[in-house]
């Protein structure tokens, strides 16, 4: 009686642990999810704004470009066009530097965030890497895409989290954690 009553509780055990392992994966496999899904949505923005420098530069081709008649014009036209368009494709290949750069140092702070305060949500976390840039919360909104009251919720809800008191600077204390 006493090897069936263990055999029992050490295999409902097992099964528990089976449970877990089961949840613990579910958990990690919607977070990567939402990981994906936060990509597909900068790309989409990434791709619209893109779309909107193209339609922005064929319209400038249109105007200045088809309605001069004069060669010399056309080819003046043309320079400025060139000019313009490669001091955007160098501001472009340096925001992709700055970008890599930023996720390197953000990878450390965001691991370190996850180990101080387990709590923190992946979109918590975002916002403080974004505080720790001394970003405003109209720059935060615009970056992700929220509202200012959604910014100014999650601020409140990273500084009850982390347990930071009233009088302590939010963005002072999360650039202290580096």
């Amino acid at each position: 009686m006493l090897v069936i009553n263990g055999y029992l509780i050490w295999s409902f055990l097992q099964h528990r642990l089976k449970i877990r392992r089961v949840e613990d994966e579910n958990k990690a496999l919607g977070e990567q999810l939402a990981v994906k899904e936060e990509e597909v949505k900068t790309l989409m923005a990434d791709n619209s704004m893109r779309l909107a420098f193209k339609e922005e530069w064929l319209t400038k081709l249109k105007n200045e470009i088809l309605t001069t008649a004069d060669a010399n014009e056309l080819r003046q036209s043309l320079n400025s066009l060139i000019a313009q368009l490669r001091l955007q494709i160098d501001t472009e290949n340096k925001l992709a530097g700055l970008q890599g750069k930023i996720d390197i140092n953000n990878i450390s702070f965001d691991t370190k965030l996850q180990e101080l305060y387990p709590d923190l949500t992946k979109g918590e976390r975002e916002v403080c890497a974004l505080l720790r840039l001394n970003l405003s919360i109209k720059e935060i909104m615009t970056i992700r895409n929220v509202s200012s009251d959604s910014v100014k919720s999650m601020r409140r809800r990273i500084r009850k989290k982390m347990q930071i008191p009233s009088e302590v600077e939010l963005e002072k204390f999360i650039q202290e954690l580096t």
